[in-house]
């Protein structure tokens, strides 16, 4: 057996013991995780796996895409957007724990995203104090954290991540926020973040490393 055999069987051995719990109905509710990080880190790959690892062994799963694409709020910079998205989050997880038939909700971006860009908000000077004070209130109630069961941090090089936006595109003019500056600001709230609120959150950060093989499977 290869080593990264003997890890899947691993991962299936305690995805079995977890399945055990839920079909004895220790769990009250579905279980949350949550994929928060830099734009192009590898996050959507990351949940696409492991939404395909939970279901073929037997977990009932839904992912809650991120409605910032969505957003009738066109302007990403500005604090009614984050307002929007952040509480489009809140509003898909607490509908989802509502559905008996449901063992694990996978967040892409949630609570703690809506912190990070509260601080890159207040960082570029978007919000005042009083504001981001307002906000931080708000979304780090533990009514709200306390229902999120993991967190997963998702991070690289801001140039592996401009690299990875442009590579397919007819374009190299950046973005508002596919850009260098506005990258390495997030990067900057990223680590804010976690400094301020991750002893409230269980929580995994990883810097996750993109070889040039990876990046061209995104």
């Amino acid at each position: 057996m290869s080593d990264h055999t003997a890890k899947i069987a691993k991962l299936e051995a305690d995805a079995a013991k977890l399945r055990a719990q839920f079909d004895l109905g220790l769990a009250k509710r579905p279980l949350v995780i949550e994929f928060s990080g830099l734009p192009k880190a590898g996050k959507t790959r990351t949940i696409s796996v492991l939404e395909l690892f939970l279901k073929r062994n037997g977990f009932r799963v839904e992912v809650f895409i991120e409605r910032a694409s969505i957003a009738p709020i066109r302007t990403k910079g500005h604090l009614h957007f984050n307002t929007w998205v952040s509480w489009a989050s809140l509003q898909g997880m607490l509908e989802a724990l509502s559905k008996p038939e449901l063992d694990i909700l996978i967040l892409d971006r949630g609570i703690f995203d809506a912190l990070v860009w509260t601080d890159w908000l207040a960082q570029t000077g978007k919000i005042v104090e009083e504001e981001r004070e307002a906000c931080d209130r708000f979304f780090a109630m533990s009514r709200w954290v306390d229902l999120v069961d993991l967190v997963f941090v998702m991070t690289c090089d801001p140039t592996l991540s401009i690299e990875r936006e442009y590579s397919d595109q007819l374009t190299t003019k950046r973005g508002n926020i596919m850009s260098d500056d506005t990258l390495r600001q997030l990067s900057r709230s990223i680590s804010a973040t976690k400094a301020q609120h991750a002893s409230r959150f269980r929580h995994s950060s990883k810097l996750i490393p993109l070889t040039r093989s990876y990046r061209r499977q995104q």
